[in-house]
């Protein structure tokens, strides 16, 4: 086992979900929209501030795609704009509601699919769909989303996965949420769409239940409700969200401080300032080898992750589908070298400063060639 694993899942301890288990005991109620569930829900749009918006709980953030793709009633085998430097996810949700991703390239600062490369991709080619990622966390700006929308008429939803708490909702895009075990607000696994209609997450709820509606099977759905026991556990991590979000943020500043002290040119992903992180990725020089670093990293009892590597356009379920560069080279430049020298250090609630100390100072040794 690593000294320093890369992820450790932060939940409740058992004496936090005491109290509600035994509400589910004295209830007799472990599925299909129960009391916790309700309950999880109204905490969830209390922190999400929302006023006009619904939302619905539902067993994964795969399952949150897959629905949302769905409930838009989009023509079999439309296309869907992508970013390429994500988790597969992303596409696998696209194929699975019978739509065809078209991959394309993000953001060099933000490592996103921004509009400006939706507007250049869609010059010359249609899309019925885009769905940017919040990659690792990073809040994607809503305004320019919600005008993207408005101005071409194109529905957007944002893959927002591991983005809960930082994601903004806006006026007109829809948004999936994931609460796996390794997100910020991680309950072993869930789902969450958010929607400005409530008609959208009628649909939701319904395609969630098997697709039932007054009784009968109106659209061929799926059982993706989320369980009593899972919302047990989200309303036990509401009462920890705080001080979860301050730890993080905390030691995303303690690595900053230190790696830029390094005086190596490690680039961080553009951030706003008080995002709540999920991992932690940095971009090493190219002059460097990110297999000779992740070696000697290993050596040292130090678990890395290489994010999004290979990227959805290599992966063989992909590979028949559409890659588009926005630019019009032949490939998807940012994209190839975030998979090439991208790397994920480890970022979770059992390190103390003096572990992150420890990770810097072998990083810079070896991104100087020293073991």
């Amino acid at each position: 086992m690593m000294r320093y694993p890369v992820l450790v899942p932060d939940l409740p301890t058992k004496e936090q979900l005491l109290p509600w288990l035994a509400k589910i005991d004295s209830n007799r109620w472990y599925t299909n929209f129960g009391p916790l569930v309700q309950e999880f829900e109204s905490k969830l749009a209390r922190l999400l501030s929302l006023d006009t918006a619904y939302l619905a709980t539902v067993s994964s953030g795969t399952a949150a795609l897959e629905l949302a793709l769905l409930s838009y009633d989009l023509p079999k085998n439309s296309c869907v704009l992508v970013p390429s430097f994500s988790f597969p996810a992303t596409a696998t949700s696209v194929k699975r509601a019978g739509l065809c991703p078209v991959l394309t390239d993000v953001d060099p600062e933000t490592w996103t699919l921004t509009p400006e490369i939706a507007y250049q991709v869609l010059e010359k080619n249609s899309c019925s769909m885009v769905m940017p990622v919040a990659a690792f966390g990073c809040p994607l700006p809503i305004e320019t989303w919600d005008k993207f929308n408005s101005d071409t008429g194109i529905p957007v939803l944002i893959d927002a996965a591991a983005s809960f708490g930082s994601q903004a909702i806006g006026t007109r895009c829809s948004i999936a949420f994931s609460f796996h075990g390794t997100k910020a607000f991680g309950i072993g696994e869930g789902g969450l769409v958010v929607a400005k209609s409530a008609d959208f997450i009628k649909k939701i709820r319904q395609l969630c239940n098997f697709g039932f509606d007054g009784g009968v099977i109106a659209r061929c759905g799926c059982n993706a409700k989320m369980s009593e026991y899972h919302a047990a556990v989200g309303l036990a991590q509401y009462s920890r969200w705080n001080g979860i979000v301050k730890q993080r943020q905390s030691l995303l500043q303690i690595y900053k401080h230190l790696l830029k002290n390094t005086g190596i040119e490690i680039s961080f992903q553009q951030t706003p300032e008080r995002y709540i992180p999920a991992l932690l990725p940095i971009l090493i020089p190219f002059s460097n080898s990110l297999s000779t670093v992740i070696d000697s990293l290993t050596d040292h009892g130090i678990q890395t992750r290489c994010w999004y590597s290979p990227p959805l356009h290599k992966h063989p379920a992909f590979i028949g589908d559409k890659t588009i560069p926005p630019d019009g080279k032949a490939y998807l430049p940012v994209t190839e070298n975030l998979s090439n020298y991208l790397l994920g250090l480890p970022f979770h609630s059992l390190l103390e400063e003096k572990d992150i100390v420890y990770i810097c100072d072998v990083l810079s040794m070896s991104l100087n060639g020293k073991k």
